[in-house]
């Protein structure tokens, strides 16, 4: 009869809270060879489920059904029961006092759990309507002539996407032709969603490293990765590790903590973490929960180079060639098409494919992008170019290694000699590169500082060659210097030139002098000095002087003064009895919500923050004070990273009493080259206290509760004093005393009330 008690105080257990416990379960008798079904817990590796399944026992071995097995991560057959000591790599043991079934597995039997940094999500941006001006005003005199240049764009923005018109008005008092030089007009509009770019008028076509890219007036559509900051384009390692137990996995990378979660027992995949470019160490500590620590390193290599598996990059271009870019505004010639594609084939193989076509030139070509585990990048391309049927190739071999203390490029292009481009198939005279060899050294030495070393091999068509070496360190020299030594060597006309400087910071300030030599103009001697401008605006200084071995002397001097609305240069240099001085200013006009805005520059997006007329709020960007809106409750923002969901906020406790704002943070992200309007109103909010009494004229009991419209609730303090938050000029209180009762009380607050008065007692009736 044992059995038939076991069971009916583990029903008792689940069932009918109250009338047994587990303490109360009499043990188990591992002798019985068959028990009745039983209701338990199931602890799989010390981890509680927190699900009740059915078990009962046959000869002391639990049995339990396949499907509640598999529902909790024990590999096990879906149907029908399941003997628990058949299982391999599984011990179970019952235990009766805690009315549990606990399981002990392999951990490579458990599921396998996925652990991923928290998805960046996409970010809408905004845009109004509006108009922009840059300008850049340069004038200079010497030798007793003087030349004037304005650079502008003129851009409109929106919704419907950009439209913008750059060029140079030139007055010369010298030989040189004066006149407007336009230099490119062009329409854009970004597809945020796929991130495509549509560009219509003057465009650079894009290339790869082994092809070139050239200007053409026409039509392009592109992908734009900039425009999606959430998306991951190349492939980033995963970190895998299993644990028996509940345990909290760290990952720290290069010594840096990356992350940190909770595991369950089993398998675990540490996915898509964001690491460094190149090689580096991943050092994973995973500890349980008495403490108990096991790390384990793991090296990897993140090659930026590389496209995430399944993604796809490209551009098509098509329209005429520009020509004479920068000499004159109007000049097209042959039509042409330009086609260019990536491709991630997998987290270490990336292909790669570029067309060019024009009248009498076709050039096709392919390459890859592999990353032979961890030893860096191998890029391999071949082209071919048909022209007047002839046929001629390019062939194309890299090879880079980067890490934090070490890095390696090596290239080799060679060349038919009638391979051309639609860079170079019409310029006659170019003498193209037949063969070129690269070779670049980069270390960081542990106390020595940083070391750099090129080598640079080239042939031209006509057999012209140039070898060219490099040599470059620096180091920092105490507390207070950093020392740079530089040389040059050209193999081919023999010739060196080496330099070194010393550089001594203080403040925003610093000292450099160095001395240089080569071989055609002597010994130079060399002293500079320069004053960063503030980041708040303010002044800046630049000055140089050198003299040479014969004692020729020449320096330059500039002074730049940056304000909110404008940037201001003026200088001079000079040469032995030459002389020549210049001045000059840069600034951006903006129109934005019919007003016009003035900033020293602007190279992204920009905003307006308003406050509805509230002056004098300061307002942050990133909890970075940029600050206070002027006398219409405005503030222009000239520098804002385009599409990043930027923080703008306002501080409540710096505004003066009665004025309350709703809305003290916002994220919002804007397209590049526009701008938007952020609205934090700020409204006046009159707050008054007012003594509320009996009909008997005694103030109302503390404790109460006044009710307002909106259902507004203000509670009654002492002397029967009722607070008023955001008041309208009549109130409706709707009353619960302390003791349960109701009443009303109708308050009028008079016209010219201050903020934080005290009206005149109310009764409620």
């Amino acid at each position: 009869m044992r059995w038939l008690f076991t069971a009916f105080y583990g029903v008792l257990a689940v069932f009918g809270p109250g009338c047994a416990t587990a303490a109360d379960l009499p043990p188990v008798s591992t002798a019985a060879t068959t028990s009745a079904r039983l209701f338990v817990e199931l602890v799989v590796n010390g981890q509680e489920k927190g699900r009740i399944v059915s078990m009962h026992l046959r000869n002391g071995h639990p049995i339990v059904a396949g499907s509640d097995l598999l529902a909790n991560g024990i590999p096990a057959n879906a149907t029908g029961e399941v003997d628990l000591a058949d299982l391999v790599g599984v011990q179970a043991q019952y235990d009766a006092g805690g009315q549990r079934l606990l399981i002990n597995a392999d951990p490579a039997l458990l599921p396998t759990s996925h652990i991923a940094s928290l998805p960046r999500e996409r970010s809408h941006t905004v845009a109004n309507s509006g108009a922009l001006l840059n300008y850049d005003l340069y004038v200079q005199t010497s030798g007793g002539s003087t030349n004037a240049s304005l650079w502008t764009e003129q851009r409109l923005f929106g919704g419907f996407g950009t439209f913008s018109n750059t060029g140079t008005m030139r007055i010369s008092g010298g030989n040189t032709s004066s006149g407007y030089l336009r230099f490119d007009t062009r329409y854009r509009l970004i597809d945020e969603v796929h991130a495509i770019a549509m560009t219509a008028g003057d465009l650079i076509t894009q290339s790869l490293p082994w092809a070139s890219s050239v200007r053409l007036g026409g039509f392009q559509i592109s992908r734009d990765f900039q425009v999606r900051p959430d998306l991951l384009t190349m492939p980033l390692p995963s970190f895998a590790g299993q644990t028996a137990v509940p345990s909290t996995v760290d990952l720290f990378v290069n010594g840096y903590k990356q992350q940190s979660a909770e595991v369950v027992p089993g398998r675990f995949v540490l996915d898509n973490l964001p690491v460094v470019n190149g090689a580096g160490q991943a050092t994973i500590v995973t500890t349980d929960a008495v403490g108990r620590q096991v790390a384990t390193t793991v090296p990897f290599y993140v090659a930026s180079e590389l496209l995430r598996q399944g993604l796809v990059d490209g551009s098509f271009e098509a329209g005429l060639l520009r020509r004479g870019y920068g000499i004159r505004s109007f000049d097209y010639g042959a039509a042409a098409a330009s086609g260019t594609i990536r491709y991630g084939l997998n987290r270490r193989l990336t292909i790669e494919g570029h067309g060019e076509a024009t009248r009498g030139l076709q050039l096709l070509g392919g390459g890859v992008t592999v990353q032979p585990g961890l030893w860096g990048v191998v890029d391999i391309a071949a082209a071919a170019s048909h022209r007047n049927g002839r046929a001629d190739h390019q062939v194309s071999v890299g090879y880079s290694y980067n890490s934090r203390v070490f890095g390696f490029a090596a290239q080799h292009l060679e060349r038919s000699s009638g391979y051309r481009d639609l860079g170079s198939f019409n310029l006659y005279t170019l003498q193209s590169t037949r063969r070129s060899d690269r070779l670049i050294l980069t270390a960081a030495l542990p106390g020595q500082g940083s070391v750099g070393i090129a080598f640079i091999d080239a042939r031209t068509l006509d057999r012209t060659r140039m070898r060219l070496a490099s040599f470059s360190w620096s180091r920092p020299i105490g507390r207070l210097a950093n020392l740079f030594l530089g040389a040059d060597h050209d193999f081919v006309r023999r010739t060196t030139s080496a330099q070194v400087r010393v550089l001594i910071p203080f403040g925003r300030g610093s000292i450099s002098a160095g001395a240089s030599r080569n071989d055609a103009r002597g010994t130079l001697g060399q002293l500079d000095y320069q004053r960063s401008i503030p980041s708040n605006g303010g002044l800046g200084i630049a000055a140089s002087v050198a003299n040479t071995g014969g004692g020729s002397a020449f320096g330059q001097a500039t002074a730049e003064w940056r304000g909110r609305t404008m940037d201001v240069q003026a200088g001079g240099a000079f040469a032995g009895r030459r002389g020549s001085l210049w001045a000059g200013a840069t600034g951006t006009l903006v129109m934005l919500d019919r007003q016009v805005y003035a900033a020293n520059q602007v190279s992204d997006a920009f905003a307006v923050v308003s406050t509805d007329g509230v002056a004098n709020v300061p307002i942050s960007y990133e909890n970075q004070n940029i600050g206070v809106t002027d006398k219409h409750g405005r503030l222009f923002v000239p520098s804002i990273t385009a599409y990043h969901p930027g923080r703008f906020g306002l501080d409540p406790l710096a505004l003066d009493a009665g004025l309350s704002a709703p809305v003290v943070e916002r994220r919002i992200a804007m397209q590049a080259g526009t701008g938007a309007v952020i609205h934090m109103g700020i409204r006046r909010a009159l707050s008054v206290s007012v003594p509320v009494f009996e009909m008997l004229g005694r103030p109302l009991a503390p404790g109460g509760i006044a009710h307002r419209a909106g259902d507004r609730i203000a509670e009654i303090g002492w002397d029967g004093l009722v607070f008023i938050d955001d008041a309208a000029p009549q109130e409706s209180l709707d009353i619960v005393r302390s003791d349960g009762s109701r009443c009303r009380a109708n308050v009028k607050v008079p016209a010219g009330t201050q903020p934080l008065a005290t009206l005149a007692p109310v009764t409620c009736v």
